[in-house]
């Protein structure tokens, strides 16, 4: 008898943990505001913002619903690149966001958690770069999202907490030092859809 008893408490704790999972796809467009470069050639040196430009993200989440909270990891490529005068950097790394959300009114929630980035590669038009320095870094993220069936949209701002410098060595076949900090600091509007 205890042992039916076991048995059926554990096949009915397995039906209720996996009826609170749910997994699916996410994407979505990244509006990024870059960072700072720093250029120094013969003795003179030159301080200034990159201008972000639009990129993308796109990836996988996982989701564990307990009762108006909600625990939900994910992993995406992200893509984004930014522009200073006539150079432009394209950066791409892997993002590991994970949120703590809570369920507000109705289909509106909100969210916020930490994220973990490791950058993958930099390329310029016209920079010769080093390899970043430090590739993995982390951040936090503070947003809302609105579910509409097995569709979701957010919005978050993301920000790195440490630089993501690399170093300076040539611009346009010319020799000059300097640094350049890729830090992330983001909005993503991202849509993800429901799988089970």
């Amino acid at each position: 008898m205890r042992f039916h008893s076991i048995l059926f408490l554990l096949f009915f704790t397995t039906q209720l943990t996996f009826s609170q999972l749910e997994f699916g796809l996410k994407g979505g467009l990244n509006f990024d505001a870059a960072g700072d470069i720093v250029v120094v050639a013969d003795q003179l040196q030159k301080q200034g913002s990159l201008k972000g430009k639009t990129g993308y993200h796109l990836g996988v989440y996982a989701k564990i619903n307990i009762l108006a909270f909600y625990l939900r990891p994910e992993l995406q490529f992200t893509k984004v690149s930014s522009q200073c005068e006539d150079q432009s950097i394209e950066t791409s790394r892997i993002e590991l966001p994970v949120s703590f959300g809570i369920n507000m009114l109705g289909p509106v929630s909100l969210f916020f958690g930490p994220t973990a980035f490791f950058n993958l590669s930099q390329a310029s038009n016209e920079l010769k770069l080093e390899e970043i320095q430090n590739k993995t870094s982390m951040g936090l993220h503070i947003g809302t999202r609105l579910k509409l069936g097995p569709i979701g949209v957010d919005l978050r701002y993301e920000k790195g907490l440490s630089a993501m410098e690399s170093n300076l060595l040539s611009q346009a076949g010319v020799p000059v030092g300097g640094q350049i900090n890729t830090q992330p600091n983001q909005f993503t509007v991202g849509v993800s859809f429901k799988l089970n």
